[in-house]
Formats: C-alpha cells, structure tokens, sequence
C-alpha cells in the first residue's frame, strides 16, 4: 500500500485558495436526479466584465435554476449569446452530458464549495471550507471561463489555461496587474494554486459530477428572442464513501535495520481539527493499529522512544484518511539506536599482543541484517573506520580475509573468525592473532620451571644488537620474521631476586628453518640470589629473638658495604650475588651489651646461587645487682644505710670500661639499691660491695664486705644485716588467714621513764613485705605503738599496745603482733525478669551504708559492666549496706524497690534485682488499594495523657526524634522500643508523597513484659489536577498560559514533588495541558495571564474543582482570539531579535495606526504586538530607525488583517560593516588565543565595539579561534598588534596594518606570530572542539620523568612553556571546573626551537554531584548509600560516597531524577525522596546532611614505670598527652584529644562505627608511643575506654671545653673538648656538637676524635663573609677513626680579611649513650693586635632533636691575654 502524506504547508495553501477568506456558512444542497427540463429562477451578480487574451471580454451572470425541484447555479453555455432577466421562468431541455474531465473536475470544486458538500477525503485534509456568496462569485467567474476555453478548444493544458484565466479574473476583480501565471501573491503562484485543485480532484476530494449542456426551449422575449438565447450547462454533483470508518497503521522500525519492529514506542495522534486525541504504543512487533476513526488529516507525533533508542523525526507526521480511495493508512517511523558503547577490532601478533599489526584485511557481515564492509587494520593494529555509530543492531561475523606481510592464517577457523552482537549498550572488543612465518622464542624460566617475567636481554644477530626486550608474563621473548644467521640473548638484567645469567644464550637460523616456517625455542633458567638470614638471639634463651641489632655486610670478594639491623623476629634476610662475605656485629640494643671477642661478633660466610642459609649470633643481656640490707632479728628491710660499690671489668664485654668507682649509695624505704638503676648500665665483670655505715639505731655485722663476679643475663642480690640497738618490731597479720600484711601504717609514742601521758611521737612506719616494721635505738621508758592506718581491704581490730624498754644495760628488743580484719566485697546482680538467665549491663545503683554514708567516690553510684554485675570492694565488716536502682538498662523498667545487706569479714555477700523488659510498637504504612508498603509517612507518638514519646522510648523532650517526628523506612515501617506498659496515641502529621491521610490518630495498649504491639495504618493515593487550555474557535492546545493554583484557602498547591511552584504559578506545556499530580480537596483555578493575541474570557477565568483520592479532574479554559498584528525583527540570518528599531504604521489610506503617529518600537524580544485592528484593513509596516551597526531595511510590508487571527510580518536588518583580525602561528597555521591589537581610525579615535562602548584604549584581544570581530563600523582603520602570548615573537614587518570597511562588507586583516621553541597545550572540550577550557594545570616532565614545570591554562584554554630540545611529556593533575581529570601523558619533542603544539581533549561532567555531610560538623561522610531513579520512577543505580562525602554521577541525560538514601553507618537515615534536575554538559551540586547517632572514645593514660625525673611511680595518670582519633575506614583525623590532670581524656561526640587511636604527642618526661590502637562505637550514648601506658623519657646532652688560661698574642692556642654526649634513654635526630670562634682567633686545625657507636659524619664551617650559607669542611667521616684536619685559611681557600668564624659536627641520628671516646680538639691562633689583659672567649654547644623538641647545652671557656713587660731603653751612654 503506497501512503501518501500531506505537510502542513499543503493543508495551509489549501485553505488559502481564497485570495479573500470571509468564512461563512453557505445553505447545503445536494442535487436531486437528473431532469430532462430546467427553469430560470433568478439572477445573482451580473453584467460584470472582465478581458482574457484567450476569450477577449467576458461578461458575466450568476443564474439560479430550478432543476428537479432544488435550485443550482447553471453557466453560459455559448459565450456571446443572449440572457436576461426576461427570461426569468422560461425554460431549458434536451440535455447533452458533457464528458471532459476537466470541465467535470472544476464544476464538482465549484458546487463543492458552494454548498458545502464534502467527500470525506476533502474533510481529511481540511479542504472543506463552505464560501460565502461574494467569493463563489469569483469562483462562478473562473469556471465560467474554463467553460468557454472548453467549447473554444482552447483548453489544450488544462492547469495553465486555467491558471491564466484565474490571474484574469483576479486582476479584474481585485484591481491587480500579474502579467504571469508564475507571479506569486502571498508565498503561492497562480500555476501552483491551480495545480493543487487539479491534483486534489483527480483523487476524487472534490467528489464526481455529472455534467449537461441544456438548450433554450422557452418562447424567448423580445429582449431576447429564443434563436438568440444561449444554452445552460448545469451539473449534478455525487458523493460516495462519506462518513466511513478508517483505520490507522503505525509502525516503528530500527533505522539501522529496517526489518525490526521496535515495541514500546509511545505516539501522540490528533486529529488537526482537535475532534480526536489519543495516545498509543506500539506493541512486540512494533506496529500499533488504531480503528474506528472518521475522515481527517490525523497529526502523528512520536513522544516517546523505545528503550535504547532516540526518536528520529520529533515533529508529526501528517496522515490524510481516506487516502488514494483506501480505508487503511500505514505511516512508518524510524528511531535511531542510543549508541553508548565503543566496538574495537584490533590485530595483534600472537606472540606479543601488546604489537598490533597493521595491513590485516577484516570483514564484517551482518548476520540478521544487509550490512557488510570489508576494512583494513592500520598503525596499531586497529580498524578505525568501522561505523559503529550507525552499524544496524544485530549479529555480525568478523572474519580476517588476509594477514599482515610476514604473518599466516590460523588453521584454526576460530581463530579467523569471530562473531559478536552489538546493540550499542555493551562494548565490543575482538582481538584477531596471527603467528611470524620464522621465529626464535627465548624461554626464561626459575628453579621450579615456572616462567620468570621481567628479564632484560640485548638480542644479538651475528654479532650486532637488533633490539631489548624483557620477558613477558609468560617469560618469553619472540623475534618475529627472522633470517638465515646466529642469533644470541645476553642477560643485561635479571628479575629482582635472581642471578643474572653469565653466558649468551644462542639459537642457530639455517636457510631451511627460513623456508620451512616454525618457530625456535630456547631456554634459559635463573637462579634465585643467595639469600643470607642474619638471627640474633638471647644468650641464656635461645628462643628470644632480639630485635634492632645492626650488622655490617662486607664483601671479601667485592667492595660490597651495606648495614642492616634486626626485625621484630630477631632476624633480618637480605639477597645478595653470589660471594664471600664478613657478617660483623656493630651495635645491640640495651639491655644486652656486644661480646669482647672478635669471634663471637664477626663471622664469614660464602654464597652461591640458590643458596639459603643463616648465620646466628648470640647476646648476653646485661646483668642485675641488687643489694639488700635487713634488721637481723626480725629481717625487715633496713633504710639508710650506706654502701660503696666498685667495678673490674673481666673482659667478657666489648664496651666495658676497665673499671669504675659508682660511689656510696644509701639503701631505700625498701632496704634496697639496686646497682642497674642507678643510672649506669651495667657490665660483666667483679663487683666489690662495701658497707660504709650502717642505718640509724643499727650496728653493722660482719661480713661488711662482699664481692661477686657478675657474667652476662645473671640477675643476683647481695644481702646485709644490721644488728638493731634497742628497738620495738611490730608483726602485722590477716586475722582469718594469719598471712603477714605489708602496707600497714603505725605510729610509736614515747611517754617517759616508766609512764606518762602524751608522750612525743617518734614518728611513723609502714609494715615491710614481711609484714614488719621497727623502731630501733629507743632508750628505756614506756611506749605506746598505735596501728593509724590498716592495710588496703582491711580495718582495724587492736588499735594501740603499751611497751617498756627497761634500763637493764644490755639491748632490749620488743615484738608486739597486730592483727586486721579483713573487708567485706558486695556483689550486685541485674537480670531479666522474664529470663533470669539474661544478664543486664549498664544499669545504675546507688549504695550507701544504712547510716547514708555514701560508698564510692561517684556519689554511691554504680552500673553494672557487660555481665549485669557491680563488685564493690573494702567494705566494712558489720555494716548494713543499702542499694538502690536509680536508672534501668535501656529497654527495661526500673526496680524502685532497694535492698539491704550486712557486710560479713572477708567474704563476698550478693544482692540480685530484676527488671521488666519495655514493650515495642510497630507502626505500618501501606496503600489503601494495593497493600504495598508506604516510605516517608511522618508520625508523632505520644502517651494518652500527651506527652511526647522520643526515638528511644524515653517520654520527655530531651531525646526526642528530630522535631520529634518518626518517618516510615524503605519497608514502610517504623520501630520504636523501650516503651512502657500503657496506652500510646499515634498520630499521623504527613502522608507519603502523593497520598492523604485516611485516618489521623489511632490508639494502641503496649502490655507488659516486653509486648510488642503491630499497628497498619493506610493511605490513600491522591488525586491529579490537569488544565486544558484550548483556542475557543479552533480548539487547537495553546502554549505558555499562565495560571495560579491555589487551595480552598488561598494556599499555594504544591507539585508531587512537594516543591511549591513559583508564587503557585502553572505554564502550559506545547499540549496546552498543566498536570498536577498529589493533590486532594478543593483547588481554585486562576488564569493570569494569557498570550499575546488572546484574550481571557473573565467569566470562566476562575474555575474551583474538588480532586477526590485516586481521582482525576479535568478543567478546559477556552481564550477568544484577538485580531492582532505582530511585528518581529531579527539580525540577518539568524534567529536572534534586536529590541529597539522603530516602525511606522499605516493603513490603506496612509492613515497612521495607533498612539504616537504610528510609531512602534520593538521589545526585548524584537517584538511589536498591536490589537484591535479592523477587519479587512490592509495594513503597512515600515522601517524607520534601526540600531547603530545595522543596515536600515525601508522596504514596506503590508497584509490584510482577518478576523479573529493572530498574523505576522517579518523583518531582517544586515549588520553594517565588520572587521575581523586572524592571529595565527606562522609555522603551524594554527589560530593564536590572547594576543593584543589596538584599532584606531585614521584620525587617530579609538574603535569601538559593536555596541557603542569604547574599549579600553581601543584595545583588543583573540578569542579561543584566534580572533577580533567588531561589527558596526565603517570607515580606514589602522591595526597595530601591541602584544603578543608566550612563547611567540612579533613581527615587525607586519605588526601594523590598515583597511578601509564599507557598509555591509567584512574586511579581513590576518597577522603571523614566529614561535618560539617550547610546547603550547590548547585544551578544548571533547565534545565541541570549539571550545576552550581555562584553568587545567599540567605536570610538564621529561621522559625521565624530571619534572620541568607545572602551567596552567588561560582564559583561553592555553599555556605555552618554552623548552630547550628534547623529549618530554605532558600529564593533566587539575581538570577545568566541570570536566573530568585525563591524567593520559601526551609525549612530544621540541626540535630546532621550534613550537610543538598539543591540542588535549577533555570530556564535561553532565551529572550529578552529591556532597553528604554531617550535619553537627559538615565534615563529608565516607560509605553512604543511595539509589537513583529516572523520571518514571525506575532504578538506574546504586552509588557510595567516597571519603569526602561526594558521590559523582555522570552520563546522565538532561531531565528530572530523584535520588533516595538507602543506608549509612553511624547516622540518623533520611530517607526523603530528593528530586534532581540534570542539563547537559553541567554538574548539579545536591547537598545532603545526616544527623549523627553518637558516642565517645575515652582513653586513660599512665606511666609504666617509675619516672625518676619527675618521681612519678608506675600507674601514675599522666595529663597533657595528645592523641588523634582517625576514622578507621576513610583514615580521615575526626578529633584531637588530651589527657587532663587524672590522665583522662574525651572524645567528642562521634557517629557510631570503628576508629583508630594514635598517641600524637607525650608529656613531659615520657616517650611517645604511636602504636595505634582500635574502637568501635556501636550505640548511641556508649562510651568506649581505653587504657595506654607511656615509658618514662629522660633527655640530656652535654659538653664540656677547656682550653689555655693565658696566652701571647700570636700564640696558637689550643681548645679540649669532652663529655660529648647523648646521656638520653632515647635516640635524637640532627644530633651535631659546634664550636663557635672569637673574632681575635683565627681557625687552624681540628681534631675530631672518636665516638663509642660506628657511623659517619660530616664538619660543615662558616665565614665572616659566607652569611648563613654552610660549607663543608670534610664529608663521610668515620666515628671510629680520629682525624687531624687542616684548617687554616689557605687550605679553605679563604679570601682576604674572610675568616671561620663558627665550625658544626653533624652526626644525623646517634642512639642512646652516644658519647665521645677519644677527646677532640680545636687549634687557634691568636691576633698579634691584641692588647695586654684582652679576653678571648670561645663558645661551644652540643644538640639533637626528640619529639620534634630540641635538647641543648653549651660550654664557655675564657683565655686571658698578657703580655710580657719591655724593657725601657738605656740612656747616658
């Protein structure tokens, strides 16, 4: 079936026919059978005349006759003959038919029209206007005269005869003078309106007439005898098919593939009257057939593509039915495949994919459609010329036709051909091989036969190196395309870890090998290098591994060095080549000290490849001595007693010192000196230990003196006693175990001789391990011994003992024995009262004794810990002790009832409470209809007497929701828990989008014992709003009418997004339809404002409707057309309005139209609108002023206003004339952006711009196309170029040019600029090349990857960076704003100084950008989730934000999304549905904020040993330690915390969820430890503890100098230095020691020294002259080798007057007890000028650096100057 469409322009020339439109209803008359007789009943118009060339003058009737009972208009059969109104009544017969089909055609056009009679074909398309009597007038003239050209046989071609007579009687009639057929009046010519009504007859639109000639059978009159009278020719029109029923085929195929239907493609049709409206899609095979329709010209519109697919042809397709006599009409549409994907074909040799073969021939044929193509891999081996664009979706073959020279054809079919679909979603890549003809394959493999990548060989062909190449992931190395020669492989490198090979590898190539094709393979194997374990253990325990010793490597065969130290496991493993090597043992770290002998710390060892093998050695920790002084008698600890301590080194440590003397030392409160913490390590070797005096109130008892040898890890105790004098011992004991106590403090009384009261007190004492104290030296006398303080977890039984010494000479000593009782321990218990067995933690008690003392030091209270249990300790036996809950467990209700219990001696008494578990209430939201789940309900809970109920049950307002408000989850659901027994009201406060609430409240009991009560709560959907707005005469959809929306109460209504529209204000859309989905009640509708050529009819302007739930209303709003001029005005081939040019408008009669004489001046928008205009007026517009820089255009327009129409007259201006500057790059020819011109006019003006504003000194700069364009301007101009970009030189030749620029004409001035050598990066955008992109910054790096330079664009996209030659590279790090970042490096070179230009290409972001953040800080959240949806609801993804907080979206297509939060961790979900609007090529920012759930970290911080330089002991809290609390997942620092005075500190409230814990900064005196430490928050409220202990730090460096105390001028003087030192329990950096030097000594020689820990070091010096720049005196000096270096001035190369004035030994980092062995020394010669008595002072200093902090000391030695006397000069002689 051949479909035949019609376009709008035909429809509109259809009705256009008519030069003068005045539509009215014409009466209908469809003719009665034929009839032999025919009667005159009247005439209409006459006697009118007119002249045709053909036909000479022609006088005209319009004749009314009777024929068959109906009137019908008959015409003048004989030009000339006689009629009159005397023959009105007579009559005509004899009919003879007349045949002709072209008079047929026209007479069934002209009865058609002029009584309305239609075929249902000319309804179809429109043409089916009725004239009114002044027009078929016309028309009865027209056929007339075809009528006579007809019996003229001058008829020959039909539709120019006609036509000529059409433009004659149109000049007649309307007063014209067209000479031609092919004149145009309007847009149509007389030819082409005549060809139309000939082409639309012949279809048979204007139905089928029969035609009769009758002659005159009347009498006649004696105006007009009978033989005068003319014959009549009269038609009969007939219609056949009207008002039938038409059927419409849509179907919608691939324009790729012709054959496949598509389904689910949505069409819009319309009849063009606006009688029909409907919607469709097309169904499985893409066709959609709609039935039932009247005749009409239907407007198909496609609204919506298939998925995958966008829509070809968006305006409609016209379909006329009936068409060419049929009832069935099928219209096609072609929608275009979305191609996303990227299809890649690519050839690659089979041995080294990564080479691609150029030269493959490829052909690609569709297997399920007729595409084939046969293409050709080029330079890389990919087909680049594969439309994969507009390639049909479907089923392909690829199959290789030939191989690139030197390659074969795989035998095998799979590999030659290769099928695939493609759909344009999924990307395809294919991968074709082919194998060399002759190749030679190296096979490198390790000692397991596995193949070993990474091995670098020179390939070698008799004799010359053909190329390097490395073993791939397979081990292999493939030569390709070899000939006859020996080829050899030599190992320049090996794979890290293995032994190079020594020998070339060799493969011999005969001639036969080449003829025969194959491949040859040879194998290479590599050994691993010898691996070397160095294990370091505990002498006395081998199997403690000591960490951080350092060994030095060397290589008795090479000049090998390396150190390396100790891992945690003790050993450290390190691979070396094959050799003999010295392992020697340089340091150990304490406690463990370096053997003497040289064969315990040096061992040599050979390796081979392969070879695994361990060398250990073996440490002895230093030993411990302790001495121990005790009371004789009762062996408690004596204090004060002093002792002297000697050392004699037996040589079995390297770094002992001969002997030492460590001085007298006091025995402590603990009767102890232990010798190894007095400061000094000690070493292997004789101790001699001397008591020197013995402790107050004791006598010394021999031996005084012991000595003991100390060997390596021995820990050994020397014990003394001392005989006390008269003394009291008290013996304290547990009463139930009869264990001796330590800790208990007593107090001793002397009263006197024999009694007394009072008494003074002797002081006080703590019972010793033993559980003894004494007091010795007492006289004789009474005593009284009171016990003041018991043992921890004790109290008192027997307070106070009397004693008496008596004076009986000989010494007395006294026992007394105390006994306490131990404290009883409480035992709290929480549990489930429904399950016992479940224990409950965190439930809070107040304990007090029954007095109401309070226990503890927190006010009485206590929680239970995570077994529901508190352990009280130390309580008092016999005591009653009252407990009390004051707060449940969350989730319980609280016992108010308290219990008592007594306290019993030494035993642990227990008390048990239970708690009933709070009930839960879930409340459950779903669609009234459907029953499915409803997300975003918002409900508020309350108890029946009112008050709020919070997140975690708790009524009150302090833990209320947000706004206390409770939102249904993705599930519909919300729980709430921890609720109490009793009645609840839930109230719902908001409906999910789109849907009302059904029901506001509802009441629910929660029981008790944990109930838990389920509520379903339903919804209604709401209903939608839609607002037709028509035309009132042709009902056509009107677009852009604004109305307001309002509720019964004058509130905005919102859209079904809740968003409130502008001011409630609605637009409709190009359907003239507003859609408001949501919405419930009563709604007002206002019109407010209509557009321009209507009018708003006020009684229907506001119309109130009620939208039920799931209901749909309607409301039509009709606008009158007005009858309304519009004049536009545009800038000359473009669509862009000049607001401001000026017109005159006139009538007719040149009378002016409107206010201000006629004078109308355009808008913003180039528009003039005038209204009210006269129907019938002709009206002319003309230009009277236009816009400087533009060509006024004086041609006038006119038109003849009609009724009721809103009509156009258009105008265009020219700009005047234009100048436009090129830049361009001389070498390249490439546009060059940001260069400067001025423009001046030959007198000397500046240029302005095109709009009338002078530019900045007439200056000017390119655009990115390396222009100027300045429109407007006429006249000579002169153009100087005042500056140019980087990289670019001006030409002075050239740099000033002139043109003359005339009206309407362009003048074009094109400058060069030489580069200069470097590179410029243009940077555009990917998808429009044309535009530039500023602010992109590059890393511009050798290809050695030496970074040369960072650039940045300009406002132009560009940078230039001038280069010397060579090779570099180019790596974007900062992408423009909104454009994705390529880091792809762009290789380039610059040769001869030449400009290399690199055009870089950037793909814009178009998407969507969320940023999550927390709402308390606005810190971004790491791992939220969320969905996006289109703007039908269906999912396109899920996404997670990064550790920033963002989630970036990209490749989305412009439109509305909405975006849903799914999950986060530690944060209140919000799971409000957000809507998104994307535009192309632009990012929309959407920031979302969560409320977080919250805990905290607590850390508390002591010392773990005793701290001697503050005396803190172990335990000690310790404040001011800082620490850093990292998110564990994103690694972000969330909180820095310190400790305060209980070495407590706190965290910030933290969202739930895991984190990392570093110790940032220690306090005073204690050392850092950054072992980090793990916590997890995992509920609201919780605080996590955490303990950390930190060893104490002692930190101190020293120095002494001395030097001369006298000295001559000119003398050379000399400086010592000793006690250098790092005396710190700790390592420092940038250790150094530095002399500073008088301005009277100049600096001569130095002598270094040695130091006691092996390494290197460097001297650095400055000069008077040298500022603060350092120089170095002497480099990589070795700490074990003393050195006398010159340093006068003439070996430093020092100027005149210049001079050292300071000199800095620099060590880096030494350890602790780094220290000088051998002493330096400084030589200096005094100035010969100084006077006698002058000083010359020296400085030095010593440092390093702990912690960030620096550790100083300095010495100052003085040297005094003297001169000797001189004698006086002798006289007399």
């Amino acid at each position: 079936m051949k479909t035949k469409r019609h376009s709008l322009y035909l429809r509109v020339a259809a009705a256009l026919l008519s030069f003068i439109c005045l539509i009215s209803l014409f009466p209908a008359s469809v003719f009665a059978a034929g009839t032999d007789t025919i009667k005159l009943e009247k005439f209409g118009m006459s006697g009118v005349s007119y002249t045709s060339a053909s036909l000479g003058t022609c006088t005209l009737h319009q004749m009314y006759y009777d024929y068959g009972g109906e009137t019908a208009v008959g015409f003048c059969g004989t030009k000339g003959g006689g009629m009159g109104n005397s023959l009105i009544g007579q009559t005509w017969g004899n009919p003879q038919e007349i045949t002709d089909p072209n008079v047929k055609l026209m007479m069934a056009y002209y009865y058609a029209h002029s009584t309305g009679t239609f075929t249902d074909q000319a309804h179809a398309l429109g043409v089916d206007d009725v004239w009114d009597a002044g027009y078929t007038w016309y028309m009865n003239a027209w056929v007339q005269a075809i009528l006579w050209r007809y019996q003229a046989g001058t008829l020959a071609n039909a539709v120019e005869d006609s036509a000529e007579e059409l433009m004659y009687v149109y000049n007649s009639l309307a007063g014209t003078h067209y000479t031609s057929i092919d004149d145009k009046q309007g847009n149509t010519s007389f030819r082409d309106r005549t060809q139309y009504i000939y082409d639309l007859g012949n279809q048979g639109v204007w139905g089928d007439c029969a035609v009769y000639e009758y002659s005159f059978t009347g009498a006649g009159s004696s105006t007009h005898p009978a033989g005068s009278v003319q014959k009549v020719v009269i038609g009969k029109l007939g219609m056949e098919g009207t008002e039938e029923s038409y059927v419409l085929t849509i179907k919608k195929v691939d324009t790729s593939n012709p054959t496949k239907g598509l389904p689910g493609a949505k069409f819009h049709i319309e009849a063009t009257n606006g009688s029909y409206s409907k919607d469709v899609s097309t169904g499985a095979n893409g066709v959609v057939t709609v039935e039932g329709l009247s005749a009409n010209t239907y407007a198909v519109t496609e609204v919506g593509a298939p998925s995958g697919y966008e829509i070809d042809n968006a305006g409609p397709e016209y379909v006329v039915l009936p068409n060419n006599g049929s009832n069935t009409v099928t219209i096609a549409f072609t929608d275009t495949p979305v191609v996303s994907a990227s299809g890649s074909i690519r050839k690659v040799d089979a041995d080294d994919p990564t080479r691609g073969l150029a030269g493959s021939v490829i052909k690609i044929e569709g297997v399920d459609n007729n595409f084939t193509g046969t293409y050709t891999t080029g330079t890389g081996g990919a087909l680049a010329d594969v439309p994969w664009d507009t390639m049909p979706i479907g089923s392909y073959t690829a199959t290789e036709v030939t191989p690139p020279d030197g390659y074969t054809l795989s035998d095998d079919p799979d590999k030659t051909k290769q099928e695939f679909y493609w759909d344009g979603k999924s990307d395809v890549a294919l991968v074709f091989e082919n194998d060399a003809r002759v190749k030679v394959e190296l096979l490198k493999l390790d000692e397991s036969e596995s193949p070993l990548p990474g091995a670098v060989f020179n390939i070698i062909r008799d004799g010359q190196v053909i190329g390097s190449e490395a073993t791939d992931a397979a081990g292999r190395i493939t030569v390709p395309n070899v000939t006859e020669g020996m080829y050899a492989f030599v190992e320049v490198s090996a794979p890290e870890g293995y032994a190079r090979l020594t020998e070339p590898v060799i493969a011999h190539v005969d001639q036969a090998t080449v003829n025969g094709g194959g491949t040859i393979t040879v194998t290479a194997k590599n050994l691993l290098l010898p691996e070397l374990t160095i294990s370091k253990v505990d002498a006395a325990d081998l199997k403690t591994p000591i960490p951080g010793t350092v060994f030095r490597i060397e290589g008795l065969d090479s000049d090998y060095q390396h150190d390396v130290t100790t891992g945690a496991d003790g050993t450290v493993s390190i691979r070396l080549t094959p050799g003999t090597y010295r392992i020697i043992e340089q340091s150990v770290p304490a406690p463990y000290y370096l053997p003497d002998k040289d064969a315990d710390r040096e061992q040599t060892i050979s390796l081979r490849a392969g070879d695994e093998k361990t060398v250990a050695f073996k440490n002895s920790k230093a030993p411990e001595l302790t001495i121990y002084k005790e009371d004789s008698v009762a062996g408690a600890p004596v204090e004060g007693a002093l002792f002297h301590v000697t050392y004699v080194s037996t040589g079995e440590a390297a770094d002992a010192p001969e002997s030492y003397d460590f001085g007298e030392i006091l025995t402590d409160a603990n009767g102890e000196i232990k010798l190894h913490e007095q400061g000094l390590r000690l070493y292997p070797g004789e101790y001699t230990v001397t008591e020197v005096k013995p402790a107050s109130g004791f006598q010394m008892k021999e031996p005084s003196t012991q000595k003991i040898i100390l060997h390596g890890g021995e820990i050994k105790t020397l014990t003394f006693q001392n005989e006390p004098l008269n003394a009291i011992i008290v013996e304290k004991y547990d009463s139930v175990t009869g264990e001796a106590l330590p800790g208990t403090s007593f107090q001793l009384r002397y009263l006197g001789g024999t009694s007394g009261s009072g008494g003074n007190i002797l002081g006080q004492k703590t019972t010793g391990k033993n559980g003894t104290a004494i007091w010795t030296g007492l006289k004789a006398g009474t005593y009284i011994l009171e016990e003041i303080d018991p043992a921890d977890g004790y109290s008192i039984i027997q307070s106070s003992e009397t004693i008496y010494l008596a004076d009986s000479g000989e010494q007395s000593v006294v026992t007394v024995r105390f006994e306490n009782m131990p404290d009883g321990i409480l035992l709290i218990r929480k549990v489930c009262s429904v399950n016992p067995s479940v224990t409950l933690p965190n439930a809070e008690f107040k304990v007090m004794y029954a007095d109401g003392t309070l226990i503890g030091d927190s006010n009485g209270l206590y929680r239970t810990d995570e077994n529901g249990e508190i352990r009280i300790e130390g309580l008092k036996p016999g005591k009653s002790v009252v407990v009390t809950e004051t707060q449940a467990p969350p989730g319980y209700l609280i016992d108010t009832q308290s219990q008592t219990v007594q306290i019993k001696e030494g035993r642990t008494v227990s008390l048990t409470f239970k708690n009933q578990p709070k009930g839960e209430l879930i409340i459950q939201k779903r669609d009234s209809a459907t029953g499915q789940p409803l997300s975003g309900a918002e409900f508020r809970l309350t108890t029946a007497a009112g008050c709020e109920v919070g997140l975690d049950g708790v009524i009150g307002d302090s833990t209320l929701t947000q706004n206390g408000i409770f939102t249904t989850d993705a599930n519909g659901e919300i729980h709430i828990t921890n609720l109490a027994p009793g009645a609840y009201v839930i109230t719902e406060i908001k409906a999910p989008t789109g849907y009302v609430m059904d029901q506001p409240s509802t009441n629910v009991v929660i029981g008790a014992n944990g109930d838990t009560q389920t509520v379903v709560i339903k919804n209604s959907k709401a209903g939608s709003l839609i607002i037709d707005k028509r035309d009132s005469l042709t009902g056509g959809p009107l677009e852009g009418v604004t109305f307001k929306v309002t509720t019964a109460t004058g509130e905005f209504v919102p859209d079904e997004n809740g968003y409130i529209s502008s001011n409630g204000l609605y637009f409709t859309d190009k359907d003239g339809k507003i859609q408001i989905n949501g919405v419930v009640g009563t709604l007002v509708v206002t019109e407010t404002a209509t557009i321009p050529g209507y009018t708003i009819d006020p009684a229907t302007q506001t119309q109130t409707v009620v939208v039920n739930p799931n209901d749909t209303q309607t409301l039509t709003f009709y606008n009158t057309p007005s009858t309304t001029l519009v004049i536009e005005k545009y800038i000359e081939g473009t669509t862009v309005p000049l607001k401001g040019v000026t017109f005159l408008v006139t009538d007719s009669s040149g009378a002016v139209v409107g206010p201000s004489n006629g004078e109308y001046i355009t808008d913003e928008d180039g528009r003039i609108v005038i209204t009210d205009l006269e129907p019938g007026t002709t009206v002319t517009a003309r230009e009277v002023k236009t816009l400087e820089g533009y060509v006024l255009d004086s041609t006038p327009k006119s038109i003849l206003i009609k009724t009721g129409e809103v009509q156009t007259l258009r105008f265009y201006n020219q700009a005047a004339g234009t100048i436009v500057i090129r830049k361009l790059d001389s070498v390249t020819k490439e546009p060059l952006a940001g260069v400067e011109f001025e423009l001046t006019y030959a007198d000397g003006g500046y240029v302005d711009d095109a709009n009338g504003h002078l530019s900045s000194l007439g200056l000017y700069t390119t655009d990115s196309n390396g222009e100027i364009r300045i429109s407007g301007i006429t006249g000579t101009i002169v153009v100087k170029e005042t500056k140019t970009i980087e990289g670019y030189t001006i030409d002075p030749a050239s740099q000033m040019q002139t043109v003359t620029v005339n009206p309407e004409d362009t003048q074009t001035l094109t400058f060069y600029n030489d580069p200069i050598g470097g590179v410029e990066i243009i940077k555009v955008n990917a998808a429009n090349k044309t535009e530039r992109i500023p602010n992109t910054t590059f890393e511009i790096r050798k290809v050695d990857d030496e970074l040369i330079d960072t650039v940045t664009t300009d406002e132009n996209g560009r940078v230039f960076l001038s280069l010397e030659d060579g090779a570099y590279y180019a790596v974007e790090i900062k992408a423009g704003d909104g454009f994705k970042l390529d880091d792809t490096p762009h290789y380039f070179e610059v040769e001869d100084g030449k400009t290399t230009l690199l055009q870089i290409e950037n793909a814009a972001f178009s998407g969507i950008l969320i940023q999550k953040t927390d709402s308390a800080t606005g810190e971004g959240l790491y791992g939220v989730t969320f969905l996006l949806y289109d703007d039908t609801n269906t999912p396109i993804g899920q996404y997670t934000s990064d550790d920033r907080g963002y989630v970036y979206i990209e490749n989305l297509e412009s439109g509305r999304y909405y975006l849903r939060e799914l999950e986060n961790e530690g944060y209140v979900p919000d799971t409000e549905r957000k809507t998104v609007y994307v535009k192309s090529g632009e990012t929309t920012l959407v920031e979302w904020e969560n409320t977080p759930i919250t805990g905290q970290i607590q850390i508390t911080k002591t010392s773990e040993d005793y701290n001697s330089m503050n005396g803190w002991p172990a335990g000690t809290p310790i404040p001011n330690t800082e620490f850093e609390i990292y998110n564990y997942r994103t690694g972000n620092l969330v909180d820095t915390i310190v400790t305060d005075k209980n070495g407590v500190a706190v965290s910030r409230p933290l969202p739930l969820g895991r984190y990392k814990i570093v110790e940032s900064k220690s306090a005073d005196f204690y050392g850092l430890d950054k072992t980090p430490i793990e916590a997890e928050i995992e509920f609201a409220g919780q605080i996590v503890k955490t303990a950390m202990t930190n060893k104490s730090l002692y930190t101190n460096v020293s120095i002494k100098k001395t030097g001369y105390v006298e000295a001559v001028p000119g003398q050379t003087l000399r400086y010592d230095f000793t006690g250098i030192a790092n005396n710190s329990t700790t390592a420092l950096e940038s250790f150094y020691w530095r002399d500073t030097l008088p301005t009277f000594a100049a600096l001569n020689k130095i002598v270094t020294g040695t130091y006691n820990v092996p390494g290197n070091y460097k001297i650095v010096y400055k000069t008077n002259y040298s500022g603060d720049n350092w120089r170095v005196l002497a480099d990589n000096l070795s700490t074990q080798q003393n050195y006398v270096l010159d340093a006068s001035p003439a070996v430093l190369g020092l100027g005149s007057g210049e001079r050292v004035t300071e000199f800095m030994v620099s060590f880096g980092i030494v350890p602790s007890n780094f220290r000088q062995v051998e002493a330096p020394a400084v030589y200096c010669i005094a100035s010969k000028w100084l006077t006698n008595g002058s000083q010359v002072v020296n400085q030095a200093d010593v440092g390093g650096v702990h912690n960030g902090q620096w550790i100083m000391a300095t010495s100052r030695w003085a040297t005094r100057i003297y001169k000797k006397a001189e004698p006086l000069p002798r006289t007399g002689y």
